[in-house]
């Protein structure tokens, strides 16, 4: 998926982006919530977004775009502490290969 795919996708979700780290990441904000979009996950045929919640200190990452309030309700339900990296499929994968 493209880096311009990504971001239409967000605009289209309701993220309103900030532009200030394009060169690294793609950040879609709405209020205290936002999604982080690495420069790697576009280098990805199924690239994944990090929920953020920074009132609140939690993140949660998905496989989709998500509109801010499904975002809100994913991040309730699954958030967890920024090291804990829920809902990351490499980080699971990488725990795995460490246990063999």
């Amino acid at each position: 998926m493209s880096w311009e795919e990504i971001e239409r996708g967000l605009v289209d979700a309701g993220w309103e982006l900030d532009g200030s780290f394009s060169d690294y990441l793609i950040v879609g904000e709405d209020g205290d919530l936002s999604i982080l979009v690495p420069r790697w996950a576009g280098e990805m045929d199924d690239p994944v977004y990090e929920l953020c919640d920074g009132e609140r200190e939690i993140t949660y990452w998905v496989r989709q775009i998500p509109t801010p309030q499904h975002a809100a309700m994913l991040l309730e339900e699954h958030g967890g502490t920024p090291e804990e990296e829920r809902g990351n499929p490499y980080k699971r994968a990488a725990e795995d290969e460490a246990e063999e």
